[in-house]
This record gives structure tokens, sequence and C-alpha cells, in this order.
């Protein structure tokens, strides 16, 4: 497989617990998957080819946003019904914070659950539709990382105002 960067909003330590503990919930039935483990729950913010590494790289110096704050009210499944998520809704400052990194056509926020065949999605789509309620979370940090296998090049923590980017319509804001 063709090696490939991705933008990461990472949550805080709390939505980490809750999330935490619905992907718990399909593991302690059996489902494994194939999504990457080992890395921090998160919404991609976009998906990069490796030459844009030390472009990516200076975005993230630049960087100065504070937390967003996200809402996440659905369960969701794309990929032939093979990726089983959880989504936030999608608000004007999660769409700035993607659109600092570049335009992605086809993005869905969405964070990972499972990826499996698709009978056993629409087996753990049941489990978690059983559990799950609506929460709020805080996206506190974005972090690069190159996949396969993942590697974090690069991460910054929110704690300033909004975001920068004085070449974009963004300015201003």
């Amino acid at each position: 497989m063709e090696k490939f960067l991705c933008v990461l909003g990472v949550f805080d330590e709390e939505t980490q617990q809750t999330l935490k503990e619905y992907q718990q919930a399909l593991l302690s039935q059996g489902f494994t998957g194939r999504q990457t483990m080992g890395i921090p729950f998160h919404v991609t913010l976009g998906t990069f080819k490796p030459d844009r590494r030390g472009e990516l790289e200076e975005r993230f110096q630049d960087l100065e946003a504070a937390p967003v704050a996200v809402h996440f009210s659905h369960i969701g499944m794309f990929q032939g019904q093979e990726v089983l998520f959880l989504a936030p809704d999608v608000t004007r400052e999660l769409l700035d914070l993607k659109e600092y990194f570049g335009q992605e056509e086809s993005w869905c926020a969405h964070t990972t659950m499972l990826i499996d065949h698709r009978e056993k999605t629409r087996k753990a789509f049941a489990i978690l539709g059983d559990r799950f309620h609506q929460f709020p979370g805080r996206i506190v940090k974005a972090a690069l990382y190159q996949f396969f296998p993942a590697e974090k090049l690069a991460e910054k923590s929110f704690d300033k105002g909004k975001l920068k980017d004085e070449n974009s319509k963004m300015a201003g804001l």
C-alpha cells in the first residue's frame, strides 16, 4: 500500500474516554475489525500525498486555534457498509479547521469505530444503536500522521484564538 498523510483533529481526554467506551462495547462482543488501533480518536481533517509533507508542516507551525466544540449526534456507515462510525455535526468552526489544511471534496466528519466486512459492521451497528446517546466533545489539537504504519510527524495543541490564515477567505474571522 502506498504511503499517505492525514491531518487529524484529536479529541480531549473526556471525549477520548467516551469514544473508547463505545468501541470497547464492540470489542467485548468479539468485533475486532481492521481499523487502525493505537492512535487517538479523531476526525480526519484531510488526506494528502507524501510530497505535501513540508507544506503541511508549515501549516502546523502557523496554526493558532482555540479548541473546537463538537456534538456527536449520529451513527453512520460508508464504503459499502464496511466502515462504522460515530459522527459529530459539522459546524462552521469544524469546517474552518478542515479547510485550513486544504480542500477535501468527499469529506465526511466521522470517528471510526469499526472497519470490517459488511455483515459484521451491520451487527455492530445494532449494538451501537442500542447504546448510543448524543454527547458533546472537543477537538483540542491537530496531528499530522503518515500511514502505514502509523507515524506521528507533527502535533499542535489548540490554545489560541481563531485560525490564522492570511491567504484564504478565513482571514479576518
